[in-house]
Protein backbone atom coordinates (compact mmCIF):
# COMPACT_ATOMS: atom_id res chain seq x y z
CA UNK A 1 0.00 0.00 0.00
CA UNK A 2 1.42 3.42 -1.03
CA UNK A 3 2.02 6.04 1.64
CA UNK A 4 -0.11 9.14 1.41
CA UNK A 5 1.80 12.17 0.09
CA UNK A 6 -0.64 14.60 1.79
CA UNK A 7 1.60 15.29 4.83
CA UNK A 8 4.50 16.04 2.50
CA UNK A 9 2.34 18.43 0.45
CA UNK A 10 1.10 20.15 3.58
CA UNK A 11 4.66 20.54 4.85
CA UNK A 12 5.73 21.95 1.48
CA UNK A 13 2.75 24.34 1.48
CA UNK A 14 3.50 25.61 4.97
CA UNK A 15 7.16 26.16 4.11
CA UNK A 16 6.21 28.28 1.11
CA UNK A 17 3.70 30.50 2.85
CA UNK A 18 5.76 30.90 5.99
CA UNK A 19 8.46 32.63 3.97
CA UNK A 20 8.33 36.37 4.56
CA UNK A 21 7.38 38.33 1.45
CA UNK A 22 9.66 41.21 0.63
CA UNK A 23 7.81 44.09 -1.05
CA UNK A 24 9.42 46.60 -3.35
CA UNK A 25 7.93 49.46 -1.32
CA UNK A 26 6.21 49.47 2.05
CA UNK A 27 4.16 52.47 3.18
CA UNK A 28 4.08 52.17 6.96
CA UNK A 29 1.50 53.39 9.48
CA UNK A 30 -0.51 55.56 7.09
CA UNK A 31 -4.20 56.38 7.30
CA UNK A 32 -5.35 54.22 4.40
CA UNK A 33 -8.57 55.37 2.73
CA UNK A 34 -10.34 53.46 -0.03
CA UNK A 35 -13.31 55.56 -1.20
CA UNK A 36 -15.03 52.68 -3.00
CA UNK A 37 -15.44 50.58 0.17
CA UNK A 38 -15.20 53.55 2.57
CA UNK A 39 -12.37 51.77 4.37
CA UNK A 40 -10.50 54.19 6.66
CA UNK A 41 -7.91 52.84 9.10
CA UNK A 42 -4.22 52.77 9.96
CA UNK A 43 -2.53 50.12 7.84
CA UNK A 44 0.71 49.14 6.15
CA UNK A 45 0.69 48.93 2.36
CA UNK A 46 2.99 46.64 0.39
CA UNK A 47 3.71 47.29 -3.30
CA UNK A 48 5.25 44.88 -5.79
CA UNK A 49 6.06 46.20 -9.26
CA UNK A 50 3.07 48.36 -10.29
CA UNK A 51 0.45 46.76 -8.02
CA UNK A 52 -0.76 47.04 -4.45
CA UNK A 53 0.12 43.58 -3.12
CA UNK A 54 -0.87 43.83 0.55
CA UNK A 55 -2.75 46.04 3.01
CA UNK A 56 -2.24 44.81 6.55
CA UNK A 57 -2.04 45.61 10.26
CA UNK A 58 1.01 43.35 10.35
CA UNK A 59 4.50 44.67 9.83
CA UNK A 60 5.63 44.25 6.24
CA UNK A 61 9.18 43.78 4.97
CA UNK A 62 10.18 46.11 2.15
CA UNK A 63 13.23 46.83 0.04
CA UNK A 64 12.25 50.42 0.78
CA UNK A 65 10.10 51.29 3.79
CA UNK A 66 8.64 54.77 4.31
CA UNK A 67 6.93 55.79 7.52
CA UNK A 68 3.85 57.80 6.52
CA UNK A 69 2.32 58.11 9.98
CA UNK A 70 -0.03 61.09 10.21
CA UNK A 71 -0.57 61.15 6.45
CA UNK A 72 -3.53 60.00 4.35
CA UNK A 73 -2.75 57.22 1.88
CA UNK A 74 -5.36 57.55 -0.88
CA UNK A 75 -5.84 56.42 -4.46
CA UNK A 76 -4.19 58.79 -6.93
CA UNK A 77 -6.49 61.57 -8.11
CA UNK A 78 -8.07 61.19 -11.57
CA UNK A 79 -8.61 64.45 -13.44
CA UNK A 80 -11.12 64.03 -16.27
CA UNK A 81 -10.65 67.57 -17.56
CA UNK A 82 -7.09 68.63 -18.38
CA UNK A 83 -5.90 70.83 -21.23
CA UNK A 84 -2.29 71.12 -20.07
CA UNK A 85 -0.84 67.83 -21.30
CA UNK A 86 2.90 68.54 -21.30
CA UNK A 87 5.28 67.33 -18.62
CA UNK A 88 5.72 70.93 -17.48
CA UNK A 89 2.00 71.03 -16.67
CA UNK A 90 2.19 67.51 -15.19
CA UNK A 91 4.81 68.71 -12.68
CA UNK A 92 2.19 71.01 -11.17
CA UNK A 93 -0.51 68.33 -11.39
CA UNK A 94 1.41 65.66 -9.45
CA UNK A 95 2.13 68.18 -6.70
CA UNK A 96 -1.66 68.51 -6.56
CA UNK A 97 -2.01 64.73 -6.18
CA UNK A 98 -3.04 63.93 -9.77
CA UNK A 99 -1.86 60.58 -11.14
CA UNK A 100 -4.12 60.38 -14.24
CA UNK A 101 -4.70 63.45 -16.44
CA UNK A 102 -7.26 63.15 -19.25
CA UNK A 103 -8.29 65.54 -22.02
CA UNK A 104 -11.96 64.62 -22.36
CA UNK A 105 -13.72 67.92 -23.08
CA UNK A 106 -11.97 68.88 -26.33
CA UNK A 107 -10.21 65.64 -27.20
CA UNK A 108 -6.93 65.23 -29.08
CA UNK A 109 -6.61 65.05 -32.89
CA UNK A 110 -4.48 62.25 -34.40
CA UNK A 111 -4.92 60.34 -31.17
CA UNK A 112 -2.91 57.27 -32.14
CA UNK A 113 0.13 59.42 -32.94
CA UNK A 114 -0.31 61.40 -29.71
CA UNK A 115 -0.46 58.24 -27.59
CA UNK A 116 2.70 56.94 -29.27
CA UNK A 117 4.37 60.33 -28.71
CA UNK A 118 3.62 60.40 -24.96
CA UNK A 119 4.12 56.70 -24.19
CA UNK A 120 7.29 56.24 -22.15
CA UNK A 121 7.65 60.00 -21.82
CA UNK A 122 4.86 61.05 -19.47
CA UNK A 123 4.99 61.70 -15.75
CA UNK A 124 1.28 60.85 -15.32
CA UNK A 125 -1.20 58.45 -16.88
CA UNK A 126 -2.89 60.08 -19.86
CA UNK A 127 -5.69 59.69 -22.40
CA UNK A 128 -8.20 61.62 -24.47
CA UNK A 129 -11.48 61.57 -26.35
CA UNK A 130 -12.35 61.94 -30.02
CA UNK A 131 -12.22 65.69 -30.88
CA UNK A 132 -15.61 66.44 -32.47
CA UNK A 133 -14.62 70.06 -33.10
CA UNK A 134 -11.52 69.21 -35.16
CA UNK A 135 -13.19 66.36 -37.02
CA UNK A 136 -16.19 68.44 -38.07
CA UNK A 137 -13.72 70.95 -39.58
CA UNK A 138 -12.03 68.11 -41.43
CA UNK A 139 -15.40 66.92 -42.75
CA UNK A 140 -15.83 70.22 -44.60
CA UNK A 141 -13.97 70.03 -47.89
CA UNK A 142 -12.72 73.64 -47.78
CA UNK A 143 -11.12 73.13 -44.34
CA UNK A 144 -9.98 69.51 -44.45
CA UNK A 145 -6.55 70.40 -45.88
CA UNK A 146 -5.72 72.33 -42.70
CA UNK A 147 -5.90 69.10 -40.72
CA UNK A 148 -3.49 67.45 -43.17
CA UNK A 149 -1.13 70.38 -42.76
CA UNK A 150 -1.44 70.07 -38.96
CA UNK A 151 -0.54 66.39 -39.11
CA UNK A 152 2.51 67.22 -41.20
CA UNK A 153 3.57 69.92 -38.72
CA UNK A 154 3.31 67.42 -35.86
CA UNK A 155 5.34 64.84 -37.75
CA UNK A 156 8.05 67.39 -38.54
CA UNK A 157 8.14 69.47 -35.34
CA UNK A 158 6.16 67.58 -32.72
CA UNK A 159 3.02 68.56 -30.81
CA UNK A 160 4.64 71.83 -29.70
CA UNK A 161 4.94 73.06 -33.31
CA UNK A 162 4.32 76.81 -33.59
CA UNK A 163 2.53 76.20 -36.90
CA UNK A 164 -0.37 74.51 -35.10
CA UNK A 165 -1.71 77.74 -33.58
CA UNK A 166 -2.16 79.39 -36.98
CA UNK A 167 -3.69 76.25 -38.47
CA UNK A 168 -6.08 76.06 -35.53
CA UNK A 169 -7.29 79.61 -36.23
CA UNK A 170 -7.86 78.73 -39.89
CA UNK A 171 -9.76 75.56 -38.98
CA UNK A 172 -11.75 77.56 -36.44
CA UNK A 173 -13.60 79.32 -39.23
CA UNK A 174 -15.56 76.11 -39.68
CA UNK A 175 -16.97 76.66 -36.18
CA UNK A 176 -19.50 79.07 -37.67
CA UNK A 177 -20.69 76.75 -40.45
CA UNK A 178 -23.23 73.91 -40.33
CA UNK A 179 -22.47 70.46 -41.72
CA UNK A 180 -24.51 69.05 -44.58
CA UNK A 181 -26.00 65.56 -44.31
CA UNK A 182 -23.17 64.24 -46.48
CA UNK A 183 -20.58 65.91 -44.23
CA UNK A 184 -22.20 64.41 -41.14
CA UNK A 185 -21.81 60.95 -42.70
CA UNK A 186 -18.14 61.72 -43.37
CA UNK A 187 -17.81 62.93 -39.78
CA UNK A 188 -19.07 59.57 -38.50
CA UNK A 189 -16.28 57.78 -40.37
CA UNK A 190 -13.72 60.03 -38.69
CA UNK A 191 -15.33 59.48 -35.27
CA UNK A 192 -15.06 55.73 -35.77
CA UNK A 193 -11.41 55.97 -36.79
CA UNK A 194 -10.51 57.89 -33.65
CA UNK A 195 -12.39 55.46 -31.41
CA UNK A 196 -10.28 52.75 -33.03
CA UNK A 197 -7.19 54.71 -31.95
CA UNK A 198 -8.14 54.23 -28.29
CA UNK A 199 -10.33 57.24 -27.53
CA UNK A 200 -12.21 57.37 -24.21
CA UNK A 201 -15.43 58.74 -25.69
CA UNK A 202 -16.31 61.81 -27.74
CA UNK A 203 -15.49 65.37 -26.73
CA UNK A 204 -18.33 67.68 -27.79
CA UNK A 205 -17.53 71.27 -26.69
CA UNK A 206 -20.36 72.62 -28.84
CA UNK A 207 -20.32 75.91 -26.97
CA UNK A 208 -17.28 76.79 -29.08
CA UNK A 209 -18.81 76.12 -32.50
CA UNK A 210 -22.20 77.79 -32.84
CA UNK A 211 -22.46 76.67 -36.46
CA UNK A 212 -23.26 73.13 -35.36
CA UNK A 213 -26.98 72.55 -35.73
CA UNK A 214 -29.06 70.73 -33.14
CA UNK A 215 -29.45 67.98 -35.73
CA UNK A 216 -25.70 67.50 -36.16
CA UNK A 217 -25.12 67.28 -32.43
CA UNK A 218 -28.00 64.81 -32.08
CA UNK A 219 -26.37 62.58 -34.73
CA UNK A 220 -23.13 62.60 -32.72
CA UNK A 221 -25.01 61.46 -29.62
CA UNK A 222 -26.75 58.83 -31.73
CA UNK A 223 -23.36 57.57 -32.91
CA UNK A 224 -22.05 57.55 -29.33
CA UNK A 225 -25.08 55.59 -28.11
CA UNK A 226 -24.53 52.78 -30.60
CA UNK A 227 -21.02 52.26 -29.23
CA UNK A 228 -21.85 53.25 -25.66
CA UNK A 229 -19.03 55.77 -25.84
CA UNK A 230 -19.52 58.58 -23.32
CA UNK A 231 -20.01 62.13 -24.56
CA UNK A 232 -18.09 64.80 -22.63
CA UNK A 233 -19.72 68.12 -23.40
CA UNK A 234 -19.20 71.81 -22.86
CA UNK A 235 -22.80 72.50 -23.72
CA UNK A 236 -24.19 75.21 -26.00
CA UNK A 237 -24.05 78.69 -24.50
CA UNK A 238 -24.54 79.28 -20.78
CA UNK A 239 -27.50 78.40 -18.62
CA UNK A 240 -30.22 75.81 -18.94
CA UNK A 241 -30.84 75.76 -22.69
CA UNK A 242 -27.60 74.03 -23.61
CA UNK A 243 -27.69 71.70 -20.63
CA UNK A 244 -31.25 70.69 -21.46
CA UNK A 245 -30.20 70.03 -25.07
CA UNK A 246 -27.44 67.69 -23.87
CA UNK A 247 -29.66 65.81 -21.43
CA UNK A 248 -32.42 65.53 -24.05
CA UNK A 249 -29.97 64.06 -26.54
CA UNK A 250 -28.67 61.60 -23.96
CA UNK A 251 -32.21 60.63 -22.95
CA UNK A 252 -33.53 60.07 -26.47
CA UNK A 253 -30.45 58.28 -27.84
CA UNK A 254 -29.22 56.42 -24.76
CA UNK A 255 -25.73 57.93 -25.01
CA UNK A 256 -23.74 58.19 -21.77
CA UNK A 257 -23.20 61.87 -20.95
CA UNK A 258 -20.80 63.84 -18.79
CA UNK A 259 -21.44 67.59 -18.53
CA UNK A 260 -18.15 69.37 -17.91
CA UNK A 261 -17.64 72.21 -15.39
CA UNK A 262 -21.27 72.59 -14.28
CA UNK A 263 -20.29 75.64 -12.24
CA UNK A 264 -19.22 77.81 -15.18
CA UNK A 265 -21.91 76.55 -17.57
CA UNK A 266 -24.77 76.98 -15.11
CA UNK A 267 -23.68 80.19 -13.35
CA UNK A 268 -26.48 81.19 -10.96
CA UNK A 269 -28.62 78.22 -11.99
CA UNK A 270 -26.19 75.58 -10.82
CA UNK A 271 -28.70 74.06 -8.40
CA UNK A 272 -31.06 73.45 -11.33
CA UNK A 273 -28.29 71.66 -13.22
CA UNK A 274 -27.45 69.53 -10.19
CA UNK A 275 -31.12 68.65 -9.71
CA UNK A 276 -31.46 67.71 -13.38
CA UNK A 277 -28.44 65.41 -13.19
CA UNK A 278 -29.82 63.87 -9.99
CA UNK A 279 -33.22 63.32 -11.61
CA UNK A 280 -31.61 61.72 -14.66
CA UNK A 281 -29.58 59.35 -12.49
CA UNK A 282 -32.60 58.47 -10.37
CA UNK A 283 -34.34 57.37 -13.58
CA UNK A 284 -31.44 55.16 -14.58
CA UNK A 285 -29.81 57.48 -17.12
CA UNK A 286 -26.02 57.54 -17.41
CA UNK A 287 -25.53 61.28 -16.84
CA UNK A 288 -22.76 62.77 -14.67
CA UNK A 289 -21.09 66.13 -14.10
CA UNK A 290 -18.13 67.87 -12.48
CA UNK A 291 -17.09 71.18 -10.92
CA UNK A 292 -13.86 73.02 -10.18
CA UNK A 293 -13.33 75.05 -6.98
CA UNK A 294 -12.65 78.53 -8.37
CA UNK A 295 -14.86 81.52 -9.19
CA UNK A 296 -13.14 82.27 -12.51
CA UNK A 297 -13.11 80.49 -15.85
CA UNK A 298 -10.42 80.55 -18.55
CA UNK A 299 -10.44 80.22 -22.33
CA UNK A 300 -9.24 81.79 -25.58
CA UNK A 301 -10.31 85.40 -26.11
CA UNK A 302 -10.81 84.82 -29.85
CA UNK A 303 -13.29 81.97 -29.24
CA UNK A 304 -17.03 82.07 -29.88
CA UNK A 305 -17.56 82.51 -26.14
CA UNK A 306 -16.87 86.24 -26.69
CA UNK A 307 -19.10 86.75 -29.70
CA UNK A 308 -21.83 89.38 -29.41
CA UNK A 309 -23.91 89.36 -26.24
CA UNK A 310 -21.29 87.84 -23.93
CA UNK A 311 -21.52 90.62 -21.34
CA UNK A 312 -25.26 90.16 -20.93
CA UNK A 313 -25.07 86.37 -20.98
CA UNK A 314 -22.28 86.17 -18.39
CA UNK A 315 -23.35 89.20 -16.37
CA UNK A 316 -19.86 90.74 -16.49
CA UNK A 317 -17.93 93.44 -18.35
CA UNK A 318 -14.44 94.11 -19.74
CA UNK A 319 -12.80 94.68 -16.36
CA UNK A 320 -13.78 91.14 -15.31
CA UNK A 321 -11.50 89.75 -18.03
CA UNK A 322 -7.84 89.16 -17.11
CA UNK A 323 -5.11 88.74 -19.74
CA UNK A 324 -3.14 85.62 -18.77
CA UNK A 325 0.23 86.78 -20.13
CA UNK A 326 0.44 89.94 -17.97
CA UNK A 327 -2.29 89.62 -15.35
CA UNK A 328 -3.82 92.93 -16.43
CA UNK A 329 -7.57 93.54 -16.33
CA UNK A 330 -8.97 94.59 -19.70
CA UNK A 331 -11.00 97.55 -20.88
CA UNK A 332 -12.94 97.96 -24.11
CA UNK A 333 -9.85 99.00 -26.07
CA UNK A 334 -7.53 96.22 -24.90
CA UNK A 335 -10.30 93.62 -25.19
CA UNK A 336 -10.67 94.20 -28.92
CA UNK A 337 -6.92 94.50 -29.44
CA UNK A 338 -6.25 91.15 -27.81
CA UNK A 339 -9.22 89.54 -29.53
CA UNK A 340 -7.56 90.29 -32.87
CA UNK A 341 -4.28 88.66 -31.85
CA UNK A 342 -5.74 85.84 -29.78
CA UNK A 343 -4.63 84.40 -26.46
CA UNK A 344 -5.74 83.05 -23.10
CA UNK A 345 -7.86 85.04 -20.65
CA UNK A 346 -9.18 84.41 -17.15
CA UNK A 347 -12.85 85.30 -16.71
CA UNK A 348 -14.03 86.36 -13.24
CA UNK A 349 -17.69 85.43 -13.50
CA UNK A 350 -18.87 83.18 -10.65
CA UNK A 351 -19.88 83.60 -7.01
CA UNK A 352 -18.45 81.59 -4.09
CA UNK A 353 -21.84 80.21 -3.09
CA UNK A 354 -22.25 78.62 -6.54
CA UNK A 355 -18.99 76.74 -6.02
CA UNK A 356 -20.07 75.54 -2.58
CA UNK A 357 -23.30 74.16 -4.02
CA UNK A 358 -21.38 72.25 -6.66
CA UNK A 359 -18.85 70.76 -4.28
CA UNK A 360 -21.51 69.81 -1.71
CA UNK A 361 -23.55 67.77 -4.15
CA UNK A 362 -22.73 64.04 -3.75
CA UNK A 363 -23.03 63.40 -7.49
CA UNK A 364 -20.42 65.86 -8.70
CA UNK A 365 -16.83 64.96 -9.48
CA UNK A 366 -13.85 67.29 -9.28
CA UNK A 367 -12.25 68.18 -12.62
CA UNK A 368 -9.68 70.95 -12.88
CA UNK A 369 -10.16 72.19 -16.46
CA UNK A 370 -6.44 72.87 -16.05
CA UNK A 371 -4.99 75.08 -18.79
CA UNK A 372 -1.74 74.54 -20.72
CA UNK A 373 1.30 75.57 -18.73
CA UNK A 374 2.04 79.29 -18.59
CA UNK A 375 3.44 81.24 -15.60
CA UNK A 376 0.21 83.23 -15.30
CA UNK A 377 -2.19 80.41 -16.07
CA UNK A 378 -5.45 79.97 -14.12
CA UNK A 379 -4.61 78.59 -10.65
CA UNK A 380 -6.89 75.58 -11.22
CA UNK A 381 -4.03 74.28 -13.40
CA UNK A 382 -1.98 73.70 -10.25
CA UNK A 383 -4.25 73.74 -7.22
CA UNK A 384 -7.69 72.25 -7.82
CA UNK A 385 -7.51 69.10 -5.68
CA UNK A 386 -5.49 70.61 -2.85
CA UNK A 387 -7.92 73.52 -2.73
CA UNK A 388 -10.87 71.18 -2.29
CA UNK A 389 -9.10 69.22 0.46
CA UNK A 390 -7.68 72.26 2.22
CA UNK A 391 -10.33 74.92 1.87
CA UNK A 392 -13.58 73.01 1.44
CA UNK A 393 -12.85 69.92 3.57
CA UNK A 394 -10.57 71.14 6.36
CA UNK A 395 -11.40 74.84 6.67
CA UNK A 396 -15.02 75.22 5.63
CA UNK A 397 -16.17 71.62 6.24
CA UNK A 398 -18.37 71.80 3.14
CA UNK A 399 -17.84 68.06 2.55
CA UNK A 400 -16.21 65.24 4.46
CA UNK A 401 -12.78 63.93 3.54
CA UNK A 402 -14.28 60.64 2.35
CA UNK A 403 -16.87 62.41 0.17
CA UNK A 404 -14.22 64.65 -1.38
CA UNK A 405 -11.92 61.74 -2.15
CA UNK A 406 -14.78 59.89 -3.84
CA UNK A 407 -15.16 62.84 -6.22
CA UNK A 408 -11.45 62.65 -7.10
CA UNK A 409 -10.94 58.90 -7.35
CA UNK A 410 -13.66 56.26 -7.55
CA UNK A 411 -16.33 58.39 -9.24
CA UNK A 412 -14.08 59.38 -12.17
CA UNK A 413 -12.86 55.77 -12.45
CA UNK A 414 -16.43 54.48 -12.58
CA UNK A 415 -17.34 57.12 -15.17
CA UNK A 416 -14.78 55.56 -17.54
CA UNK A 417 -14.96 51.84 -16.73
CA UNK A 418 -17.41 50.99 -19.49
CA UNK A 419 -15.23 52.53 -22.21
CA UNK A 420 -11.87 51.59 -20.64
CA UNK A 421 -11.67 48.43 -18.51
CA UNK A 422 -8.24 49.65 -17.35
CA UNK A 423 -10.12 52.03 -15.06
CA UNK A 424 -11.31 49.14 -12.88
CA UNK A 425 -7.74 49.20 -11.56
CA UNK A 426 -7.71 52.95 -10.89
CA UNK A 427 -9.35 55.13 -8.24
CA UNK A 428 -9.15 52.38 -5.62
CA UNK A 429 -6.73 51.47 -2.86
CA UNK A 430 -7.20 47.72 -2.70
CA UNK A 431 -5.04 44.62 -3.05
CA UNK A 432 -4.54 43.91 -6.75
CA UNK A 433 -5.23 47.43 -8.02
CA UNK A 434 -2.68 49.71 -9.66
CA UNK A 435 -0.21 51.41 -7.35
CA UNK A 436 -1.32 54.94 -8.21
CA UNK A 437 -1.19 56.47 -4.75
CA UNK A 438 -1.35 60.01 -3.37
CA UNK A 439 -0.12 60.56 0.17
CA UNK A 440 -0.90 63.90 1.77
CA UNK A 441 -1.08 65.70 5.09
CA UNK A 442 -4.75 66.49 5.77
CA UNK A 443 -3.71 69.25 8.21
CA UNK A 444 -1.56 71.21 5.76
CA UNK A 445 -2.70 70.44 2.22
CA UNK A 446 -3.66 73.63 0.39
CA UNK A 447 -3.39 75.29 -3.01
CA UNK A 448 -0.79 78.06 -3.33
CA UNK A 449 -1.40 79.14 -6.94
CA UNK A 450 -3.46 82.30 -7.36
CA UNK A 451 -4.52 84.69 -10.10
CA UNK A 452 -1.07 86.25 -10.05
CA UNK A 453 0.67 83.05 -11.13
CA UNK A 454 1.22 79.32 -10.75
CA UNK A 455 2.76 77.81 -7.61
CA UNK A 456 3.00 74.22 -6.44
CA UNK A 457 0.42 73.08 -3.92
CA UNK A 458 1.57 72.20 -0.42
CA UNK A 459 0.87 69.10 1.65
CA UNK A 460 1.20 66.38 -1.01
CA UNK A 461 4.22 64.49 0.33
CA UNK A 462 4.42 61.38 -1.85
CA UNK A 463 2.91 60.37 -5.18
CA UNK A 464 3.38 56.98 -6.82
CA UNK A 465 2.28 56.23 -10.37
CA UNK A 466 2.30 52.59 -11.43
CA UNK A 467 4.46 51.79 -8.41
CA UNK A 468 7.12 54.47 -9.01
CA UNK A 469 7.64 57.65 -7.03
CA UNK A 470 7.19 60.91 -8.92
CA UNK A 471 6.97 62.97 -5.71
CA UNK A 472 8.94 61.99 -2.61
CA UNK A 473 9.18 63.94 0.64
CA UNK A 474 7.32 66.76 -1.10
CA UNK A 475 9.85 67.06 -3.94
CA UNK A 476 9.72 65.99 -7.58
CA UNK A 477 11.71 62.98 -8.72
CA UNK A 478 13.43 64.09 -11.91
CA UNK A 479 13.48 62.15 -15.19
CA UNK A 480 10.94 59.55 -14.14
CA UNK A 481 8.15 58.84 -16.60
CA UNK A 482 5.92 56.02 -15.32
CA UNK A 483 2.68 57.30 -16.87
CA UNK A 484 0.77 54.93 -19.13
CA UNK A 485 -1.87 55.54 -21.76
CA UNK A 486 -5.47 54.98 -20.68
CA UNK A 487 -6.93 53.24 -23.71
CA UNK A 488 -10.54 52.87 -24.82
CA UNK A 489 -11.92 49.42 -25.56
CA UNK A 490 -12.32 50.05 -29.28
CA UNK A 491 -8.57 50.29 -29.82
CA UNK A 492 -7.43 48.26 -32.82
Amino acid sequence: MKKSILPILLLFSVSIFSQKTTYDIVLKNGRVIDPETEFDAIRNVGIIDDKIAEISVDELLGKETIDVAGLVVAPGFIDLHVHGMTNKAHEYQVKDGVTTALELEAGIPFLRDWIDHKSGNSIVNFGATVPHSSLRSMAKEQYGHYMKEAKKAIEEEGYESARLAKLSINMGRANYLPLTDAEIEKLKIYLDEELSAGALGIGVPVGYYPGATHGEVFRVYEFAAKRQAPVFSHTRGFGMEGIQEAIANATTTGAPLHIVHANSLSLGEIQVTLDMVAAAQDRGLDVTTEVYPYTAASTMIESAIFDGGWKEELGISYEDIQWEATGERLDEKTFYEYRKTGGVVIIHMMKPEWIVKGIQDPRTMIGSDGMPYAPGAHPRTAGTFSRVLGRYVREQKVVSLMAALKKMTIQPAQRLQSISPMMYQKGRLQVGTDADITIFDPETIIDKADFKGLKYSEGVEFVLINGRFVVKNGKHIKNVFPGKAIIGRYRK
